[in-house]
């Protein structure tokens, strides 16, 4: 008789057979006995004995492997009486349930997905330490390096269990130091601010980028890299990155030791042309890097792509820059030779994307710039890239070209990783306009995966009430169309005693229709359609003869057309590039009211560091209004003031009815800005910065006749001062102060002191 456990070896079990010693005589009958969950002829498939057949100690050992090897069986028996085999079997347990307890940051889910093993399949030890052991990886790349994992079994009839895994999460292992080594040319606080790790620090409750994640060290050397490349450190490397925990604080110390070696300048510059059609004067202005100049390899990188673009734009679809570099030691100048030939011919294959989860196919499909069958073009795959980043539907966007078995052909493989982009944001705060005020903001803007927008804000102040609504379809009828419907009710009191704009209250309830598409990349049109209703009362009693002729109900049927050019690197948050658009709104087709308005505004933004901590920007805009044959109303008319021209109070600038100290608006404006936006100091993820302004204005042309109404003209007025801006979870906020105001005396309301809450209202 043979008996072999999980636990014996194959040596332990030979030693059985050479005891017991195996005779030669033939088997006529094969049993199994033990089994109940598995069939008989399940064990005997992995039986290489056949009745009429000898079993030597060979085949009895391959027996005993080929069972064990199929994890179904905990204990094996294999004894021969005569001419009779019989296989004794210990089926090892089911898993009937896995529970987890004591899990809070991870979610069941989340960790069911990653163990791999499930219920109503074979328990055994080791796959249950398996299990736990992912989960404890788990945790440590969430920060967590003192979780705990404990895997627990309950017995139930007919051999199965329970797996029970007991959860211990623990403090998050933060980053108490990190340490630069060998840094002489840049401060480690400079260092500091160029890797995603971070020490710990109290203010970073809503960031895990101050807990340990190996992944994002290795990310960190590549961003130390490309830094010390952007500054001229073309030999630098990273000779090492150590971190050390510190069992009894949970702590992690990083230390990075690098070799920056010695800063290269721009040598020659020269442009080699080994297509035979193409004209050299079509790259004139495309190489960036000139002689004398630090070197900086994204100055290389942007030389590329200009060259590809305008020699793509030039008919040349199938063309590899290949820059070669000289390194000169003695000079410490670097010589580089863009070579323009003809590369491989290759087209796109096939388009496939993974890891989008909760997003459609289509709606990533709809964003690139090339299809199956086109050439491949570095500059259209690179933007594609930035229209999918664009999108914020995704923690990250990576675009991988694949070689297939035709020689001309690749792949393009898309992995994404969807987040979420729903929120539900409360806050409150206070406005020097609208006083203390409350807000509360639903946005789904991935509805349902099909990249629908949707939301829903309300906000009540002191002296305002906003309700919104919107449903926004960003490709209505399967073609790039934006579509939208807005719904909205809003109120707000106009108060001489508190700001500079008239005295009454206006009441708005309507909805808009909206179209959108693109003209061509980064060139957008858009068309609305508004029907609203007015009311405007709460008129006092000495209020101007020319706002008491407009209070009661009005209709407004209006018309609006945009046309916006965005060159910018943001929507959000422009650091660099430029805008320029122009705007007409006609309302008259139906209602009461009837006027043409036309704007026209651009702007531009320069940084001054490559970091773009230091941005300047300069705003300028203009508008004209036509009454149709009607006298337009105080509440259609452009007003200047607060927000729109720091320094003034709400309305302050512009004619106003002397008598009451009314402010009635005007049919003319213009406005610019100056405003340099800079660090305090501040660690960047706060996102608090400052800012030095001026805002210069004028609103005039009431388009009211009368001795009593003063301010009427052109003259420009201006603001002057500093502010501070904070990016907070709930809205952008700014405090303003503008010591330095520039008005007409007697006539224009002053309001140094402004305070802004939000960027809706």
């Amino acid at each position: 008789m043979v008996r072999r456990s999980f636990f014996l070896a194959i040596t332990l079990g030979m030693c059985f057979l050479t005891t017991y010693g195996w005779a030669k005589e033939v088997i006529r009958t094969i049993e199994v006995e033990g089994n109940r969950r598995v069939e008989t002829p399940t064990v005997m498939s992995y039986i290489d004995v056949k009745p009429g057949q000898a079993a030597s100690e060979g085949k009895i050992e391959e027996i005993l492997k080929n069972l064990f090897a199929t994890g179904l069986f905990a204990d094996v028996m294999i004894e021969q009486q005569g001419d009779r085999l019989l296989i004794k079997v210990v089926e090892n347990k089911i898993i009937n349930r896995i529970a987890l307890e004591g899990n809070s940051r991870l979610k069941d889910d989340v960790i069911m997905g990653e163990i791999g093993i499930r219920p109503r399949e074979v328990y055994t030890p080791a796959r249950a330490q398996e299990a736990a052991q992912k989960i404890r990886d788990m945790y440590r790349l969430s920060g967590r390096y003192g979780a705990k994992i404990e895997p627990k079994i309950v017995e139930r009839e007919e051999n199965r269990v329970d797996l029970i895994f007991e959860i211990d999460e623990g403090k998050p292992t933060r980053i108490n130091k990190i340490i630069f080594v060998g840094n002489n040319q840049f401060s480690s606080g400079r260092l500091a601010s160029v890797i995603m790790t971070k020490e710990s620090r109290w203010y970073r409750f809503f960031s895990t980028d101050d807990t340990y994640d190996p992944h994002r060290l290795a990310f960190d050397k590549e961003l130390l890299r490309r830094y010390y490349r952007e500054h001229g450190y073309a030999d630098f490397k990273v000779d090492s990155v150590v971190a050390e925990l510190d069992p009894d604080d949970q702590e992690f110390y990083i230390t990075y030791t690098l070799n920056e070696g010695p800063r290269y300048q721009f040598g020659d510059v020269k442009v080699t042309i080994e297509l035979p059609k193409l004209a050299p004067n079509c790259v004139t202005g495309c190489v960036l890097p000139e002689k004398g100049e630090c070197f900086n390899s994204k100055e290389v990188e942007r030389t590329v792509e200009k060259l590809i673009s305008s020699i793509g734009e030039q008919g040349f679809a199938f063309v590899e820059i290949d820059p070669q570099f000289k390194r000169n030691p003695e000079t410490l100048t670097i010589d580089i030779n863009f070579v323009v030939k003809e590369g491989r011919h290759v087209y796109i294959n096939r388009i496939d994307i993974i890891g989008n989860d909760r997003t459609d196919d289509d709606v990533i499909r709809r964003e690139f710039r090339l299809a199956e069958g086109d050439a491949f073009n570095s500059v259209k795959l690179k933007r594609t890239e930035e229209c999918l980043q664009n999108l914020d539907f995704f923690k990250k966007v990576d675009i991988k070209q694949e070689e297939t078995s035709v020689p001309d052909k690749v792949d393009l493989k898309v992995e994404v990783e969807d987040k979420p982009t729903g929120s539900l944001q409360f806050a409150g705060g206070y406005s020097t306009v609208d006083g203390p005020l409350a807000s509360v903001t639903m946005n789904e803007r991935n509805l349902m995966g099909k990249g629908y927008d949707l939301y829903a804000s309300a906000m009540v102040a002191k002296r305002a009430r906003d309700f919104h609504t919107g449903f926004t379809n960003p490709y209505f009828l399967g073609k790039p169309l934006s579509a939208g419907i807005d719904l909205f009710h809003s109120s707000r009191k106009y108060s001489t005693k508190t700001v500079g704009w008239a005295g009454y209250s206006q009441m708005k309830t309507g909805g808009t229709l909206s179209l959108g598409y693109d003209l061509m990349e980064r060139l957008g049109q858009s068309w609305s359609y508004t029907l609203r209703k007015d009311h405007i009362g709460d008129m006092r009693n000495n209020a101007s003869p020319f706002l008491l002729a407009q209070q009661g109900n009005w209709v407004v049927s209006a018309a609006g057309h945009g046309l916006f050019y965005d060159k910018r690197d943001s929507s959000v948050d422009p650091t660099k590039g430029y805008f320029a658009g122009i705007g007409n709104e006609l309302a008259g087709l139906g209602g009461q009211v009837r006027y043409l308005k036309n704007s026209v505004r651009a702007g531009v933004y320069i940084p001054f560091d490559e970091e773009h901590n230091w941005v300047l920007s300069t705003k300028v805009s203009t508008g004209i209004m036509t009454g149709l044959g009607k006298t337009t109303r105080v509440a259609d008319r452009y007003e200047l003031g607060a927000d729109s021209l720091r320094g003034f109070a709400d309305g302050g600038i512009g004619p106003r009815d002397m008598r009451t100290g009314d402010a009635l608006g005007g049919l003319v404006y213009y406005k610019a800005t100056v405003e340099l936006s800079l660090p305090l100091g501040l660690p960047n993820e706060l996102g608090i910065r400052g800012s030095l302004f001026t805002d210069v204005g004028s609103v005039w042309h009431s388009g009211n006749s009368s001795p009593f109404i003063k301010g009427d003209n052109p003259r420009p007025r201006a603001g002057v001062g500093a502010g501070i801006t904070w990016r907070s979870p709930f809205g952008p906020i700014g405090v303003y102060y503008a010591p330095l105001v520039f008005g007409e005396k007697n006539v224009d309301r002053k309001q140094q002191f402004n305070v802004t809450f939000g960027s809706s209202f």
